[in-house]
């Protein structure tokens, strides 16, 4: 039989091992002694993983002299992580203490620097707010003063280019009425509002009759873009329009089309502008996220590099306007990349194994920062030479990571589907695996679908770190379906969900057993979301794996069409909705995993958020229901409070510390949970301890 082709790429293959003649005795220097004696990198607990710190909106101020970041603060004892503000040197990194650690309800929620780079803006709720208010951080006086008092609660502060005022959106305050309910996805209308400093007064600039998706201040201040609709249920992007808009009040309709625009930018002369969209040339939806640039005044968009197989995530005019600076998703990496827009040329600036995200670029000093993350960095504040491309760590909070832990390598794992396609994924071994011994195997899938796997792959779903130190190797597949690889790759699920993805991971799987790498006899599946769709339907397709676990994984495609938030895309998956005339019922029906329920012979935990609106929890109480009642080993978990996405640490610990749990047992192992060391005294008042997982313990 032909063997399937493999390819391992990135960092080298492990050396077989050789024999080697026996080292002749040294004598112990003071210095060897103390080597010795030093705390060697130990392997990462679940407690561990939980508790590392995620770093956000990193920015430099406009003189180049302060770094600014938020920085996660995880309190097991409230159950809850909190967002607070780090401010540095950023010359020498040597940290600036702002104002004192007073206690707000609620966390930090952002940082606008001021043009002159004196003071920043953010957003808090303090004592005595009842809502979050703009709030002013003077540099020299370490004074914090608030600046707004606003019926509700405010977002997306933005500076005006001369220092003068600002602007910020909000919900439109509502009347409280104890007599009334909104209707089912009732969304308030928003408003977008200019406010002047010097006479501490603001002004509506965009009434309340739309909703606001997002805005962008022209650099010299004259016009704004606003990407707005009319108000609609949730997640309805096909009326996305941009409008030109001055301080004073909409002034003309930029866009007419169903293109879903969001993030659109004028260019410094403010004749042309661009914006990301999920259509390919022809207004065509459901493609890559796509970068289009427009003339104000036309009809007509152009879309930049169209045979680049890239997924654009954040783009910014350069200095000149005549080019567009972007970062993009290409396959197992996130690179910044910039275009001249009279070659169309487009030029990779960074290169490398890693992920960069929260980029951020000043066109006044043509300095770029962002968040990187790779194999040994969950993710620190970077800034990028935009020339040489080159990359100089700016914060130092991941700078002893590899001290502390023992990190696993992550490497590139190419192998061919069954159809001939190449398809990619990243492969982590086990800490201290030898060549030539074959490893148990978690293959996760990713959400989405629209998404894929990078380097410095960090998410506490995943846990990465985790499972190579309790022996396990991962495999994380970029099936086809995701983002990264173009648009044919991408709209391969387009009327057939599971056309080719399930078996780009089952061919995946069997590379690397051929390639004596997994154990055939110690395989395991999960994933979250789109991975939980995917779990659920893999072991209704084999029984190859021991164990398996879904979270927010949906069962039945015709019940999750109309209880999720978002269905567009899923318009896409099965050629229409399930209630038109002449619907795709079979399609709704054969790719459904629960009607492939009768195969299942894998024991399956499943984990659902109480109020999660994406994937409702009745998605996976029915594939438990199918499970239990077919005699197959399982058990659900119901996260009360929890969205789409597990936020409470100790739910987060309690989802790791089970799976590692079932995953030992189903192959003849143990595990033994793990969970932090708490200080005595009573438990805070305001703490969310008091809401967990429905179903037994772990541990």
């Amino acid at each position: 039989m032909m063997l399937p082709a493999v390819r391992l790429v990135g960092l080298a293959v492990l050396l077989a091992c050789s024999i080697q003649a026996p080292a002749r005795a040294q004598p112990v220097t003071a210095a060897a002694a103390a080597t010795d004696r030093a705390p060697r990198p130990a392997p990462m607990t679940a407690v561990d993983m939980v508790e590392i710190a995620t770093l956000s909106q990193p920015s430099l101020s406009p003189d180049g002299n302060v770094l600014a970041y938020l920085k996660d603060d995880l309190d097991w004892r409230r159950n809850r992580v909190v967002d607070r503000l780090v401010l540095r040197e950023a010359a020498s990194g040597e940290p600036i203490e702002p104002f004192a650690p007073e206690r707000w309800r609620e966390d930090i929620d952002a940082i606008a620097w001021s043009p002159d780079s004196r003071s920043f803006l953010t957003l808090l709720e303090r004592e005595g707010d009842e809502h979050d208010q703009v709030y002013r951080f003077d540099l020299a006086s370490r004074q914090l003063t608030r600046l707004t008092r606003h019926p509700v609660d405010i977002d997306n502060v933005t500076w005006a280019p001369d220092g003068a005022g600002f602007y910020f959106e909000s919900d439109e305050a509502a009347d409280d009425d104890d007599w009334s309910l909104d209707p089912y996805e009732h969304r308030p209308f928003e408003e977008l509002f200019y406010y002047d400093i010097a006479r501490d007064a603001y002004h509506r600039v965009v009434s309340a009759d739309t909703v606001i998706l997002d805005y962008s201040v022209a650099r010299d201040g004259a016009f704004l873009l606003v990407t707005m609709r009319k108000a609609l249920p949730k997640n309805e992007k096909e009326t996305n329009e941009v409008w030109l808009v001055s301080r004073e009040g909409p002034v003309r309709q930029l866009t007419d089309n169903a293109f879903q625009e969001r993030d659109a930018q004028l260019s410094p002369d403010n004749s042309r502008f661009a914006f990301i969209a999920e259509v390919d040339a022809g207004g065509r939806l459901y493609h890559e996220d796509n970068l289009f640039v427009q003339d104000v005044g036309s009809d007509t968009p152009r879309l930049l590099f169209p045979d680049m197989a890239v997924e654009v995530l954040q783009f910014a005019w350069d200095a000149s306007g005549e080019g567009l600076f972007f970062l993009g998703n290409v396959g197992l990496t996130t690179q910044l990349f910039h275009c001249d827009l009279a070659t169309g040329a487009v030029r990779q600036v960074t290169r490398g194994e890693h992920q960069l995200k929260s980029w951020r670029y000043d066109h006044r000093s043509g300095r770029h920062v962002a968040l990187r993350a790779d194999a040994r960095s969950p993710g620190d504040v970077v800034s990028i030479d935009p020339d040489s491309g080159a990359i100089a760590v700016l914060s130092p909070e991941f700078a002893d990571f590899s001290a502390r832990f023992a990190l696993p390598r992550q490497e590139a794992f190419r192998w061919t589907a069954p159809d001939g396609r190449e398809i990619e994924g990243l492969l982590v071994r086990p800490l201290g695996h030898r060549a030539g011994e074959p490893f148990p195997l978690v293959t996760i899938s990713h959400g989405g679908p629209r998404s894929s796997v990078n380097f410095g792959s960090w998410q506490v779903s995943r846990y990465l770190p985790v499972l190579a130190g309790e022996g396990y190797g991962v495999f994380l597949p970029n099936y086809r379906g995701g983002t990264g690889y173009g648009d044919a790759f991408m709209r391969d699920m387009v009327g057939n969900y599971f056309n080719n993805s399930d078996d780009d991971i089952l061919a995946g799987i069997d590379a690397l057993v051929e390639a004596g790498l997994a154990d055939p006899e110690a395989l395991i599946a999960m994933g979250w979301s789109a991975g939980g769709h995917m779990t659920n339907w893999l072991i209704g397709q084999t029984d190859r794996f021991v164990a398996a676990s879904s979270g927010a994984g949906a069962s039945d495609w015709v019940s999750m069409y109309g209880e999720s938030d978002f269905r567009r895309n899923r318009t896409f998956h099965f050629g229409g909705p399930p209630w038109a005339e002449d619907a795709p019922f079979e399609v709704f029906r054969r790719t459904s995993p629960v009607t492939h329920a009768w195969r299942v012979k894998t024991p399956t935990l499943f984990f659902s958020g109480e109020n999660d609106e994406r994937v409702p929890p009745t998605q996976g109480l029915i594939m438990y229901r199918a499970l239990s009642d077919l005699g197959v080993e399982t058990k659900l978990y119901l996260a009360k409070g929890e969205p789409h996405n597990f936020r409470r640490p100790r739910n987060q610990l309690f989802k790791i510390n089970r799976e590692l749990q079932w995953y030992a047992r189903h192959r003849g192992a143990d595990y033994v949970p793990v969970r932090p060391e708490l200080a005595a005294g009573p438990v805070p008042e305001d703490t969310d301890a008091g809401d967990g997982i429905e179903g037994e313990p772990a541990g």
